[in-house]
């Protein structure tokens, strides 16, 4: 067998491809673990960034659920004071009105006290007729005057005797 320098050029050269080959491949695989480290990497750095804003959103949750119950219990409070205000000015008010209702009793109290010492009666008086008009001064005139036993005005008693005859 003869070995020519086309075949040592051409060995070279298979040999040369083939290191070529091997060196590409051999940087391929770096790139490729290189690509793997930096997604792992990226996974890693998302996962951490996803737990906390897990973690804030929880906080944020927690501390909204907090705010809510300290809102309902203020409302709670205020409603539980406008009702104690709203007792305590009823109760006033039926004091106040229990009071002033004592305070009328007692003067009409010292009034019929007042009277009862006059001589007066207690009671109130009243009167039928007024005084004044017509009727109560015909009335007082025919008393007065003897005239009221006739039955009228006819002072001679004249048209009660026409008539009796």
């Amino acid at each position: 067998m003869i070995i020519t320098g086309t075949m040592i050029a051409g060995g070279l050269m298979a040999g040369a491809s083939i290191y070529q080959a091997r060196v590409a491949a051999d940087n391929a695989r770096k790139a490729a673990q290189s690509a793997r480290d930096r997604t792992a990497a990226l996974r890693t750095s998302s996962e951490q960034q996803i737990a906390q804003m897990q973690a804030e959103a929880t906080q944020r949750a927690k501390q909204f659920q907090s705010q809510i119950e300290q809102s309902r219990a203020d409302t709670a409070a205020s409603v539980t004071a406008a009702e104690e205000a709203r007792a305590q000015s009823q109760a006033q008010m039926t004091q106040q009105q229990a009071q002033s209702n004592l305070m009328i009793h007692q003067q009409q109290l010292q009034s019929a006290i007042a009277r009862s010492q006059k001589g007066s009666p207690v009671g109130k008086t009243r009167r039928t007729a007024k005084r004044g008009t017509p009727e109560s001064m015909r009335t007082k005139l025919s008393i007065d005057s003897g005239l009221g036993a006739t039955g009228g005005g006819d002072p001679d008693g004249i048209s009660n005797q026409a008539l009796n005859v």
